[in-house]
């Protein structure tokens, strides 16, 4: 009986032994799509999945479907293997589009994360065979997911709710693992040195410079001409650096609007030379930057990861809360709400963004006097790094 139990105990432990070098191969060899399409925040704050999951085990093949206007925020990103381009035209061209999700039926992975949850995704999710597919819980997933999250509306952490989302999409893998919330950005050394190269002559050597995110994405996401161009005097005033505007080649007419507001010393101070002309562009200028000060959207976000002081103006139909976490005087925000609490119903959204004369009226009750001191410690902390 002794030998015996001896013997039972010695392969129990053989075939344990054998179970976790099974499971850890299944971990190693383990194949996972990451879905993340449009706008370029969200695109970066995904690339927190990849990143995660790396982390946990290196030898997992990660995959990342953006759109190619994107691309550029993931470019030198060593936690994605392959970026699988979705063309920004495929909405029109249905052919193309088709081609694509065919294309995508001959690929096979153990999960699909999608962080997108609307039309294109969800077909892209359908076509591609994976074992398990997750993604946030609508009424038009439940035929696509076999693991669907509950999206978290309510801020109950010290992270963002964008973040913390996009983690809940992690467990069905990591489980409860440690998780890394820092969102980074990777410039080769030869790209920040073109761009300190570019800089020392259009301004001096080593002279610093302060940029502005000029525009958002859209005039529902744009602050009021009017006053941003009150805060540009306030940071020229402040800092005396030498002022780069951040903004869209087809949004040239609207920044002459803004430059009529400017006075004459104000707008000698604004570098049109060191316009980013890309967003790769935008990456290196901003990288070598004191700080940006805005609209709220990619541009903030993409200094964020690039580690720069940031100071955001939200729109009146966006929750900060899913966004922004404030540290004051590093990355500070300010939106309608901070003043006018009861003005704003973040569930009604999709019906204000109908609205522009309203969001227009929510835009112009924020006027400057109500932050100005909180933009001037900002520029005060940050102007003289």
């Amino acid at each position: 009986m002794v030998e015996f139990s001896k013997k039972s105990a010695g392969e129990k432990l053989h075939i344990n032994g054998f179970l976790i070098k099974l499971f850890q191969s299944i971990k190693c060899t383990m194949k996972i799509l990451v879905i993340q399409q449009k706008m370029i925040g969200d695109v970066l704050l995904s690339t927190l999945i990849c990143k995660n999951l790396k982390l946990w085990n290196s030898k997992i093949t990660v995959d990342f479907i953006a759109n190619r206007h994107t691309l550029d925020v993931i470019r030198h990103n060593p936690y994605i293997d392959e970026i699988v381009v979705f063309e920004d035209d495929f909405k029109k061209n249905k052919w193309g589009f088709f081609k694509f999700l065919l294309n995508q039926r001959n690929k096979k992975y153990d999960y699909i994360i999608d962080c997108y949850g609307k039309l294109e995704s969800l077909l892209i999710c359908a076509f591609t065979p994976a074992k398990k597919k997750i993604g946030f819980k609508k009424i038009n997933t439940l035929l696509v997911y076999n693991h669907s999250i509950q999206r978290k509306t309510k801020q109950d952490s010290a992270l963002q709710l964008s973040t913390v989302n996009r983690f809940q999409l992690l467990e069905p893998i990591m489980g409860d693992a440690q998780k890394n919330s820092e969102v980074e950005i990777f410039l080769s050394d030869e790209e920040k040195l073109s761009s300190r190269k570019k800089m020392d002559q259009v301004i001096g050597k080593e002279k610093k410079a302060i940029m502005i995110s000029a525009m958002g994405s859209s005039d529902i996401k744009t602050y009021p001409s009017e006053y941003l161009a009150r805060l540009i005097e306030v940071t020229y005033k402040t800092t005396q650096l030498p002022i780069i505007l951040n903004y869209r080649p087809d949004q040239e007419d609207k920044i002459l609007d803004l430059m009529d507001h400017l006075a004459p010393s104000t707008k000698k101070a604004i570098v049109k030379k060191l316009t980013p002309g890309s967003l790769r562009d935008f990456m290196k200028t901003v990288y070598h930057c004191v700080a940006i000060l805005g609209n709220e959207g990619g541009a903030i976000n993409m200094a964020k990861s690039l580690k720069i002081p940031t100071f955001a103006i939200f729109s009146p139909i966006i929750d900060p809360a899913g966004w922004h976490i404030e540290v004051p005087n590093k990355h500070m925000a300010v939106h309608l709400k901070n003043y006018f609490p009861d003005r704003i119903d973040f569930k009604n959204y999709k019906e204000l963004q109908k609205n522009p004369k309203k969001v227009s009226e929510f835009y112009h009750l924020l006027n400057p006097n109500l932050f100005e001191k909180e933009w001037i410690s900002f520029l005060i902390s940050n102007g003289n790094q």
